[in-house]
């Protein structure tokens, strides 16, 4: 038979003994107490098979307190938490935590000595749960008289700001408070910490924070009571550095070969983050560059200068790169030609009417005032001219990387004889 049916089997049973019971009571009373009881026996053991009970040690400890203690007495030892082995249905073990456990020492009558009592624990708001034994059964808990000092309150800091804040004071609304406890816990207070955690902070702030009494290296003394419990700290906090983005500038000295001008200038990046005293950046509004000479310069040039902050200041990059740009200077000039009548043919004569004509140029200054005499004419074909007077084109060919703008007169008369 198989779990399933032999439970069933079993409840069938107690079922009908409850049956019997009902029907003997009237004729019967003492047999059907006991067929009351042979059901309950049962039910009680198919509830056992279908829940069984375990016997573990709870996983948590359980902390231990001192109850009915003297009002003029204290604590002046640490009480230990403590291990309980519990019995429980199966199904209350998913629940059960320290919560649901009072673990104490009963020091009721005990005077201002060392005294040596046992454990007790108390099963709280469930049911069907038995503390089995504890761990440790006894313990050994010293007394001694209660007293109250007057100790400072000394704000401490946690923390750090972020880059470019700077701590002020940290001032609380109390300047001490009284500490309570054993005769010998309160000897070793030599005051109470307010811990402010200033992580992150931008900007001052007052915030309540509880006070923990320390000894004279720092140490946390445990086991007294400090009232008020909590203070109020203000702490302020200010901004010793900012961040700006700047342009950058660069002077561009000396002059570039005759004829040759500058006609732009570029930085790369164009702008930089420098961060510093606000005192400093707050009078820049520029971070200007080392100077680049451009003396003799014929063509665009490129370089790189690095960053220089002044003093207190640190920038984002360490170098830029300056590309300045150089042409050539424009201009114009005119110039007097006499025209000459090329390509005639052979036998006859042609002479222009007119001894020179005017030829305006454009383009680099530079190339301009380096031509050469005769570097230039003006021709006139003469290969179709009729014999007589007739008009005709002047022509003039400018050299490389000069232009012609304009020829006056650009058509002249032209007499042709035998």
């Amino acid at each position: 038979m198989d779990e399933g049916s032999r439970l069933r089997a079993i409840g069938e049973i107690s079922l009908r003994l409850l049956r019997r019971a009902r029907f003997h009571l009237r004729r019967s009373p003492g047999l059907a107490v006991v067929s009351l009881l042979i059901a309950i026996a049962l039910w009680v053991v198919v509830s056992e098979e279908e829940n069984p009970t375990r016997i573990e040690l709870l996983p948590a400890s359980i902390t231990l307190e001192a109850a009915n203690l003297d009002s003029t007495l204290a604590v002046a030892s640490t009480l230990p938490s403590v291990q309980i082995r519990v019995a429980a249905p199966d199904d209350r073990w998913a629940t059960l935590s320290p919560a649901n456990f009072r673990a104490y020492v009963d020091l009721n009558g005990t005077g201002a000595r060392a005294a040596h009592v046992p454990v007790q624990v108390e099963v709280l708001g469930v049911s069907r749960v038995r503390v089995l034994d504890v761990t440790p059964a006894t313990i050994t808990v010293n007394l001694e008289e209660v007293i109250t000092k007057q100790v400072a309150v000394r704000p401490r800091v946690v923390g750090t700001l972020p880059r470019g804040y700077e701590l002020g004071a940290a001032v609380p609304d109390r300047a001490s408070v009284e500490v309570t406890g054993a005769r010998s816990l309160v000897a070793l207070i030599n005051a109470v910490s307010a811990n402010v955690n200033v992580t992150g902070l931008t900007v001052g702030l007052e915030q309540a924070v509880p006070l923990t009494a320390v000894s004279e290296g720092g140490g946390e003394i445990r086991g007294v009571a400090v009232r008020p419990p909590t203070a109020r700290v203000a702490v302020a906090v200010t901004q010793n550095l900012i961040v700006r983005t700047l342009p950058l500038e660069v002077e561009v000295g000396g002059q570039p070969a005759a004829g040759y001008r500058v006609t732009g200038v570029r930085i790369t990046p164009a702008t930089i983050r420098v961060e510093g005293p606000i005192e400093v950046l707050q009078g820049l509004d520029s971070l200007r560059l080392p100077r680049v000479d451009v003396s003799g310069q014929q063509a665009d040039m490129r370089t790189t200068v690095r960053v220089q902050s002044p003093d207190g200041l640190r920038a984002a990059v360490a170098q830029a790169t300056v590309e300045v740009s150089i042409a050539p200077v424009p201009g114009s000039i005119s110039l007097t030609l006499v025209p000459e009548v090329s390509g005639v043919r052979s036998g006859f004569v042609a002479r222009a009417n007119v001894p020179n004509v005017t030829v305006v140029l454009d383009g680099p200054q530079a190339r301009l005032n380096a031509l050469a005499p005769g570097a230039l004419r003006a021709t006139i074909d003469g290969s179709s001219l009729p014999v007589g007077v007739a008009e005709a084109r002047v022509v003039v060919a400018a050299p490389e990387g000069v232009s012609v703008r304009e020829v006056q007169p650009a058509v002249v008369s032209v007499t042709i004889t035998r």
